[in-house]
């Protein structure tokens, strides 16, 4: 499809008759293609060698319109991808076959790339050996079945649905009856048949601890969607009704927390593939049209967030569970996996093992999502965003949001910085990504202490576009900034600069003394070796911390200009009334104000004198473009309407429960929700 596309939703703009939303339902159900009735053909080899990957077949109204061009270009980086993966000097690579708990996390994708690659036979042997429990009894009563580690779930799902005409008919038979067994009752809900308790004196995540359930039931999002998508996908193919339908209203429920009040593991480099994967699959192979369309809106999400954060395929701005510590080119986790999405080079291809999943779905982002990861955008702009509390399903955690993002998208730089109410042991707090070269990056991160990945008590930061001010209550750790890729600080008169090429940097310390080379830790230096690191000194004053203008090309004539502007104006200011409160003053006039509160870790921070009240729902929304007639991006706080304006193209997703509408609706309250549905307006529309 190149045109526009709809489902559920009566829009003016198609000028045709609109099916009622019960017609349509109804046609789309019948549809439906139940599993295993995709082609028995997974692959098929041109007369040039290419593979071509022939994905469940997902009806028209389920999917986002794609170009035959951009098609080519997807199938041509999933063969340079599955070359990558398996093939050896003689051949084929030996298939990773690591069984025990849930290494399969890393040895069923592989196999199957290797199956999807003609290693038919290595693949499937892999796939059919006999998992490995921590305990020998673990999985007896599934059939030796390993449906307990998450990892493993997610690979199980796909297994099962997609490669299962190729399996031994006694192996398929097995483990038809393993998920009817598992499913039986849900698994989150039923004690393990042998340990029935949890045990507080075992450690780690297997059933001997959490005998309790039969299921590894961590709620991080990404063990979350791997659980629960296989819980739902094997009680739908098991016909286990009240299974499915429980796993079903946990699923609305994830779906609406996503449009409603954001992602608890927001814009996780480590871990955002590893959520998305499991929706994939369950795109793909969900029968229930209110689940296949929750799938697929969820997948819009995940895409958009990451767009939105794609500079050149390096993730720039802040996140949650940022443990990669990789701020190069193309070598996080996330942009490994965004590199088969977002057209990316070969020369940029590095191996993601959720790879598999999105190059054997169906799936396919929207062209305005593709746009905006290609900033084909009206640029600069600003857009303001929210991020919720990590465990948002608890009581009272879905209120009001936990995090503020500020997200600057410059034509050379993309700069984002969180505001949060109180520390993150595992949060990126700034992140400023710029262009080196004419298709190359460099990154800069900051931080008071030499863990970056980390927001500490006390740190407060407020940006206003390309300004920013770090404050802090005087500590005795230094602060340091790390250039992934070198940069070379020049002091001149008070201030330090930094020239990027295209993108320059001002830093105006406060109570810091001089900026010198440091020392790369040990493990930042393994992964990130060609980077210049830097330490400043703390003063003995009541704070500490620095201000930052960023300046590009096109701003100023170049470098010497934007350092001249920048000593001109001597936009760095102090309150000798308030010695916790500062003033920044760019060369374009902009004026940002942050005063260090310290009754949280909220600070008092105006913007050309226009306070922002953390308190105020006008302030809450997930996403919110700035000044400008068009709207970027924008999801309003629990409105569930997500649009995308790029390129020219327009994305419009909304997502809405039946009887569960407007702002009052916690994400605790429909936690234990067993009969969720899908609104009538919910569905989306693409141009």
């Amino acid at each position: 499809m190149t045109g526009t596309t709809f489902c559920y939703r009566c829009v003016e703009m198609l000028s045709v008759r609109p099916l009622t939303a019960f017609g349509l339902r109804s046609l789309l159900a019948l549809l439906l293609v139940m599993p295993g009735a995709q082609a028995e053909e997974l692959t098929t080899v041109d007369e040039n060698g290419l593979i071509t990957i022939h994905p469940p077949q997902v009806p028209d109204g389920f999917r986002n319109p794609v170009s035959k061009a951009y098609e080519r270009g997807f199938r041509q980086r999933y063969n340079a991808l599955l070359q990558s993966w398996t093939s050896g000097k003689d051949g084929f690579r030996k298939v990773d076959n690591r069984r025990f708990f849930e290494s399969e996390k890393w040895s069923y994708p592989n196999a199957m790339l290797h199956v999807l690659a003609g290693n038919v036979a290595g693949g499937m042997a892999v796939l059919e050996a006999e998992d490995q429990p921590q305990n020998t009894a673990d999985h007896r009563y599934t059939l030796g079945i390993d449906l307990w580690a998450g990892f493993t779930l997610k690979g199980q799902a796909r297994k099962f649905f997609q490669f299962g005409h190729l399996m031994d008919e006694a192996y398929r038979q097995r483990m038809t009856e393993a998920v009817a067994i598992w499913t039986a009752t849900h698994p989150r809900e039923t004690p393990h048949p042998i340990y029935q308790t949890y045990n507080e004196t075992v450690k780690g995540y297997g059933p001997n601890r959490f005998g309790n359930r039969r299921v590894d039931g961590r709620r991080t999002d990404n063990f979350y969607a791997m659980t629960t998508v296989a819980t739902y996908l094997f009680a739908e193919a098991s016909d286990n009704e009240a299974t499915r339908v429980r796993a079903k209203s946990e699923i609305l429920a994830y779906v609406w927390a996503l449009y409603h009040i954001g992602h608890g593991e927001w814009d996780s480099t480590t871990y955002h593939s590893h959520t998305m994967a499991p929706y994939l699959t369950l795109y793909d192979y969900a029968q229930d049209p209110d689940v296949r369309l929750a799938a697929k809106l969820a997948l819009d999400h995940f895409v958009t967030s990451a767009a939105l954060k794609n500079h050149r395929l390096t993730f720039a701005g802040a996140s949650k569970r940022e443990y990669s510590l990789t701020s190069q080119q193309g070598k996080s986790p996330l942009m490994r996996f965004f590199w088969l999405y977002f057209n990316g080079p070969e020369e940029l291809m590095q191996r993601e093992h959720d790879q598999l999943f999105a190059m054997s779905s169906a799936y396919r982002p929207a062209p305005a999502m593709l746009a905006l990861a290609n900033r084909e955008i009206p640029l600069p702009v600003e857009i303001l965003a929210t991020k919720p509390h990590y465990e948002n399903w608890k009581e009272g955690a879905s209120a009001a949001p936990r995090n503020f993002e500020t997200l600057f998208l410059g034509k050379t730089y993309t700069a984002g910085s969180i505001v949060s109410s109180s520390p993150d042991e595992d949060v990126m707090p700034l992140r400023i990504v710029f262009n080196r070269g004419k298709t190359a990056t460099n990154t800069l991160t900051m931080n008071a202490g030499s863990q970056l990945n980390r927001k500490s008590a006390g740190d407060q930061i407020g940006q206003y576009r390309n300004l920013v001010l770090w404050l802090q209550e005087t500590r005795t750790e230094p602060f340091h900034f790390m250039f992934a890729e070198g940069g070379q600080w020049q002091k001149k008169g008070d201030y330090w600069f930094m020239n990027g090429g295209d993108t320059w940097f001002a830093l105006m310390p406060i109570n810091l003394g001089n900026i010198s080379p440091a020392v790369l830790p040990t493990r930042t230096a393994k992964h990130i070796p060609r980077a210049s690191f830097w330490q400043a000194p703390t003063g003995p004053g009541p704070v500490a911390g620095f201000a930052l203008e960023i300046g590009e090309k096109g701003q100023h004539k170049n470098f010497g200009a934007f350092v001249k502007a920048v000593r001109k104006a001597r936009g760095l200011r102090g309150d000798p009334e308030n010695l916790r409160r500062y003033r920044l003053t760019g060369t374009d006039g902009r004026v940002l104000d942050l005063e260090l509160n310290r009754a949280n870790d909220l600070p008092l921070l105006s913007r050309d004198a226009v306070p922002r009240d953390w308190d105020d729902a006008a302030e809450w929304d997930l996403w919110r473009t700035v000044d400008q007639d068009q709207p970027v991006v924008s999801l309003g706080w629990k409105e569930g309407q997500l649009q995308i304006h790029a390129g020219g193209h327009f994305f419009e997703g909304i997502f809405e429960l039946q009887q569960h509408l407007g702002p009052e609706v916690e994400r605790s309250f429909l936690e234990d929700k067993r009969d969720l549905s899908l609104s009538d307006i919910s569905g989306f529309f693409t141009k």
